[in-house]
């Protein structure tokens, strides 16, 4: 009877929690959680701008314009128009992979004439640096049968500006300003009126 008692006791004794099976799946569930939500934490929300962060984020602080041209047939010039500026980074944190759109527009229609994109500050931009240089030129334009043909009409150019959206990895596009697309054209320097030459 004691034999009996002894074997009943060792099966119905409890074993500690912590050389339970469960106890360790259970604790392993919960470390790896904590990463996942900790990864999450820090590459999706830590990461996101809003789009007012966005704006109040980048400030262009330099820029010019020029068109430049764009492969056409031999005896074809084609010209886009083309946005090269700075951007500083005004807000708290750093900046990275910044998807830039710019919109070509007829000033006084305001319709499209073309646009252009690019993917900048592949680096991270602290707040309060400024960036290199950044260009973008517009995949379409002007065609004529020289280079030298788009000064002797230049006089019926019509105005062109840029409207220039930004976007981050988590952003909406942001505004950042629409600025004038000069009359230069890469490659030629205007001497007087109706005369070009090469530079």
């Amino acid at each position: 009877m004691d034999e009996k008692n002894v074997l009943f006791k060792e099966i119905t004794q409890k074993t500690p929690f912590y050389h339970q099976t469960k106890f360790w799946a259970s604790l392993i569930t919960i470390i790896v959680g904590l990463v996942l939500l900790l990864v999450f934490y820090k590459t999706v929300i830590k990461e996101t701008m809003s789009d007012e962060e966005v704006a109040k984020s980048i400030q262009i602080v330099w820029h010019d314009s020029i068109w430049v041209d764009k492969k056409g047939k031999p005896d074809e010039a084609i010209i886009v128009p083309s946005f090269t500026f700075k951007i500083k980074n005004t807000g708290n944190r750093p900046l990275q992979h910044v998807n830039f759109n710019c919109i070509f527009i007829f000033a006084e229609s305001r319709e499209n004439l073309t646009d252009g994109y690019v993917t900048a500050i592949k680096e991270p931009l602290p707040p309060g640096a400024t960036s290199e240089e950044i260009f973008v030129k517009g995949f379409f334009g002007y065609s004529a049968t020289s280079k030298p043909a788009f000064i002797k009409n230049m006089a019926n150019w019509k105005e062109i500006k840029v409207k220039i959206y930004a976007k981050t990895k988590n952003s909406g596009q942001v505004l950042l300003g629409i600025f004038p697309i000069a009359k230069k054209i890469d490659g030629l320097k205007i001497i007087y009126e109706g005369q070009e030459e090469n530079q």
